[in-house]
């Protein structure tokens, strides 16, 4: 009788367990939508215009000092701008901190003074690494999409494999930047970068 309520008690405790991952990954659903999707670059752009209009609330930036932040948060876009309507649409109802977000398109060379986020396009590979330099010090988001782009310093990397978009993160460049990254979203990442590299990365 003793054995038969350990089993019950030991079922209950999985049971437990199980709900409570079930529960993270539905929280994690609403949050960021199925990235299981076809070659077409229209949807592939889609999916990350949905994720970089909801990253910047599961990041957490400094206090400001002596009110120097704009009314609205700053996400800017450097290169060819491939999203179309595509992230104005999906950041226009969203908050940041219950700031509005708004979306400025940059060229190669314009200055990245007030960005809070920064997305550069495949387009900026041969040059991301002068303008993550000059973001140093400063607590800003950057986002990429090419291979290599957190080795250069950058605090997020998007990539596709097996028709899926994957996320990598560079723990280390955000804690440079004075960011704090949500456990949610950290949960999402397939590469963490916690630690530098030994050539200092």
């Amino acid at each position: 009788m003793g054995a038969e309520k350990e089993t019950r008690r030991g079922l209950r405790v999985a049971g437990g367990r199980r709900l409570t991952r079930l529960a993270v990954a539905v929280c994690l659903a609403f949050a960021f939508p199925s990235v299981e999707f076809g070659q077409a670059r229209s949807e592939e752009y889609r999916i990350k215009a949905v994720y970089l209009g909801r990253i910047p609330n599961f990041v957490e930036w400094p206090a400001s000092d002596g009110g120097a932040r704009k009314p609205a948060f700053q996400l800017c876009t450097v290169g060819y701008y491939p999203f179309g309507t595509r992230l104005s649409s999906e950041i226009d109802s969203v908050t940041v901190a219950g700031r509005k977000i708004e979306l400025r398109l940059l060229r190669r060379g314009q200055g990245l003074d007030d960005c809070e986020m920064v997305f550069f396009d495949e387009s900026e590979e041969k040059y991301y690494g002068k303008m993550l330099e000059s973001l140093q010090g400063k607590s800003v988001l950057t986002v990429g999409e090419t291979k290599g782009f957190l080795n250069a310093g950058g605090v997020m990397e998007f990539s596709f494999e097996n028709d899926k978009l994957q996320i990598a993160v560079n723990l280390v460049a955000a804690r440079k930047a004075n960011l704090k990254l949500d456990a949610r979203l950290l949960a999402l990442a397939k590469r963490v970068i916690r630690e530098p590299s030994a050539s200092g990365g």
